[in-house]
């Protein structure tokens, strides 16, 4: 008799809800100094982020009882939306304009990011061609040069908002997918040439953006303009020492570090909790992310290779947003504008990963359970 297994994996389960409630309240404490000064309310973008986060819950609790089958069948449907959704949001009468990127789509009093369905749907879609167009990926260019234009032109919609760090988080969980699905290291490397190239064309011809690559290079050579932000964010890191200032006692969330509930949160928990802080964080992570190993392994062994593509694409994309923000919160690379999966500010991003979540998820019940 095989063994039931209900939809909620605890090793997925208990980390997303301890990050939940850590982002929740890092959130109102890292925000409160500045929604009070510009809002004249603290709680602003705590409550913004509470309806967020229960809308992400709500959708996901219906999302995770659709069949896996219904993404394999309906890939065209989600490319055809993410390209909607990023041609509307470069149209300046449409798009929203904020300090100088156009991305967002104002809908009522929701503010959504075409971006951050790209994230999800676009890789949905490429798991579907890699199943089914796997012998092509494995033995002829053909198969592989479909993916990589529309890989590509999506790279380029994101990169003319300009949102430069989905434009290489889309890129990298491409390559990933793409690599699971047969494709072959020569083909990912002149993908990985193109990629470089395009990037290197665009970035050139954008004077703010190769200047602050160029000031990269030297983080501390203007402390009072481009290299500000990295240096509050890691006098914030430095202040934590091993088990911070307390909950609440930030200083730098007092108008000196910006962004302070997005981009770089991560400087202010630290700040707030100390390496005692960051050894509870790395924990949920790095659970998550075994675990997630884990069941893609599994579920490619029983020949579920579509669902191992799904989870496999989720961990990825959480594994590289988590790098990618702490390391620009600690100035290993240039701010890309990534936040901190589960725990950053943001509606869009919050209901997005908790949809890819119950997805993962609903992927891995039914290998487990023997479902097709």
């Amino acid at each position: 008799m095989i063994e039931k297994h209900t939809f909620f994996d605890k090793y997925l389960v208990v980390p997303i809800i301890i990050l939940t409630l850590i982002s929740l309240v890092f959130i109102f404490s890292s925000s409160a100094p500045y929604a009070g000064e510009k809002y004249l309310d603290p709680y602003y973008f705590f409550e913004r982020q509470t309806i967020a986060l229960s809308i992400g819950i709500l959708i996901s609790s219906f999302v995770i009882f659709i069949p896996i089958s219904f993404y394999r069948e309906n890939g065209a449907i989600f490319i055809l939306l993410s390209l909607l959704l990023l041609i509307l949001v470069l149209i300046p009468s449409v798009g929203t304009e904020v300090n100088g990127s156009r991305r967002w789509l104002r809908i009522i009093s929701f503010n959504l990011q075409p971006s951050e369905v790209a994230k999800v749907l676009v890789p949905l879609y490429l798991c579907g061609y890699s199943l089914r167009r796997k012998r092509q990926l494995e033995t002829s260019w053909w198969g592989f040069s479909k993916p990589l234009v529309l890989i590509l032109i999506f790279c380029v919609l994101l990169f003319l908002e300009p949102d430069y760090g989905a434009t290489i988080v889309l890129f990298c969980v491409g390559m990933v997918v793409l690599f699971c699905g047969g494709a072959k290291i020569s083909q990912l490397g002149i993908l990985l040439i193109s990629f470089f190239v395009l990037m290197s064309i665009l970035i050139y011809f954008n004077e703010e953006r190769f200047s602050r690559l160029i000031s990269f290079a030297d983080p501390f050579d203007d402390i009072e303009r481009t290299d500000y932000q990295l240096l509050m964010a890691l006098i914030a890191i430095i202040n934590g020492n091993w088990f911070g200032l307390g909950v609440g006692e930030s200083t730098q969330k007092y108008f000196f570090l910006p962004e302070a509930h997005t981009d770089f949160i991560f400087a202010i928990y630290v700040e707030e909790t100390g390496f005692a802080g960051i050894l509870i964080l790395f924990t949920c992570y790095l659970t998550m992310l075994y675990r997630i190993y884990r069941l893609a392994y599994i579920s490619y062994k029983k020949n579920y290779t579509f669902n191992s593509f799904i989870i496999i694409s989720f961990g990825f994309l959480f594994f590289v947003q988590t790098l990618a923000n702490i390391f620009v919160n600690v100035g290993l690379i240039p701010t890309k504008g990534l936040p901190l999966p589960f725990i950053s500010y943001g509606g869009s991003s919050i209901i997005m990963n908790f949809i890819f979540l119950s997805i993962a998820m609903r992927a891995s019940w039914e290998f487990r359970n023997q479902i097709k």
